[in-house]
């Protein structure tokens, strides 16, 4: 990590990705089976390392095409976070009077996150996709499978207090081209918390709402 921090050899630092996800996607195929528990913490430490690598080549090459991109995306993040919120609260409240109503102890989970079809992955082309050279689809899938439950943004009550006005842009995304621009609660998330990277982010466009309703359960000992 040190060495991919010190170097500005854009060719050196593609070369070291492209042999990252070749590791990469050696471990995880056939994309159908089930790793082992070490195949999936290695391919994860490789992913962490491939995000870290994208991220030092996006602060060395960042375009101003790239830059109004992270604009947009992390105004359209904020916004469905604040649509999710509204739809939660919805749903909880109709929830609230369903329960008072039936006497059902009843538990409302939802979850923003993001959703890659691999089939039809529905990424967002850029002209610089050739110059990372990153396979994206491949390493966007393998991503989504391997984070898990982790991989669900859950947001509760105190969802607006995430979004203050004050920018999360910390780790990756504390680079002098997003000075002027307030990151998001999820932007943070996914490029910090996650092993996406910012050059990810920028071709991610599927996002999804989930909802769950569960019963609580009474234990009795007899």
């Amino acid at each position: 990590m040190s060495y991919i921090e010190s170097t500005n050899n854009i060719d050196v630092l593609r070369r070291r990705l492209q042999a990252v996800e070749e590791e990469i996607i050696r471990i995880a195929k056939p994309f159908d089976h089930i790793m082992s528990d070490a195949e999936e913490e290695l391919v994860c430490e490789h992913l962490s390392t491939r995000s870290y690598i994208l991220n030092r080549m996006f602060e060395l090459h960042a375009t101003e095409a790239e830059v109004q991109r992270f604009e947009e995306v992390n105004e359209r993040l904020f916004n469905l976070t604040k649509d999710f919120n509204k739809r939660h609260q919805q749903l909880q409240q109709q929830l609230s009077s369903i329960c008072t109503l039936s006497g059902e102890p009843l538990e409302l989970q939802t979850s923003l996150e993001y959703h890659h079809d691999s089939d039809n992955p529905q990424l967002y082309q850029m002209e610089e996709d050739d110059f990372y050279g990153s396979r994206w689809n491949e390493m966007l899938s393998i991503i989504s499978d391997t984070e898990h439950v982790e991989s669900i943004l859950c947001f509760g009550e105190h969802l607006f207090n995430l979004d203050d006005g004050t920018t999360w842009a910390e780790g990756p995304l504390r680079i002098p081209q997003f000075d002027h621009i307030c990151v998001c609660y999820l932007v943070h998330e996914l490029c910090t918390h996650k092993n996406y990277s910012i050059p990810d982010l920028l071709r991610m466009t599927t996002y999804c709402y989930d909802y769950q309703l569960n019963n609580s359960v009474d234990i009795i000992h007899l």
